[in-house]
């Protein structure tokens, strides 16, 4: 699963990635429709109406496990996605570990935050990255966090 390939810039260039890495071939087999259709669905120069629908995005993302479309049309609408973990095995006792993860996530954040502001300065393209990457792993934990909680609740 291509998770690490980075975010395109478009949900068609997405489809188009996904379609290809994938191989179009084999995709085009399994989504039940012929290979010809699937690469003018795939191209992203072509203007006629050959476009992939909602529902080929969906099949093409569940197929490849492949998670470039739907995190480029989160981008595309100013969100962000994360998945949601299978906590089925977790105990109810890990959930205070999980919430000391969060705490922990959140320093690792704040921290970073903080050391960007180092004497008074803006910050640049590496305290970003290191801000945004520790942000993201807070609000995954949270994120958890939250998804061990439902499973909590009865009924």
């Amino acid at each position: 699963m291509p998770e690490n390939k980075g975010i395109p810039p478009d949900v068609q260039e997405a489809f188009y990635r996904v379609v290809h890495d994938y191989g179009v071939q084999k995709l085009a087999s399994r989504m039940g429709v012929s290979a010809g259709v699937l690469y003018n669905k795939a191209n992203p120069t072509d203007s006629t109406h050959h476009k992939p629908t909602l529902a080929d995005a969906v099949l093409a993302t569940v197929l490849t496990g492949d998670k470039r479309i739907l995190r480029a049309f989160a981008s595309t609408v100013g969100e962000v996605c994360f998945p949601v973990p299978d906590l089925s095995t977790v105990s109810d006792a890990s959930l205070i570990e999980m919430l000391a993860r969060i705490n922990m996530e959140g320093g690792d954040f704040f921290r970073a935050f903080h050391d960007g502001l180092a004497g008074g300065r803006r910050f640049d393209a590496k305290d970003y990255a290191r801000i945004r990457k520790e942000g993201m792993e807070f609000i995954a934990a949270i994120a958890e966090g939250m998804e061990r909680i439902r499973g909590m609740v009865d009924g």
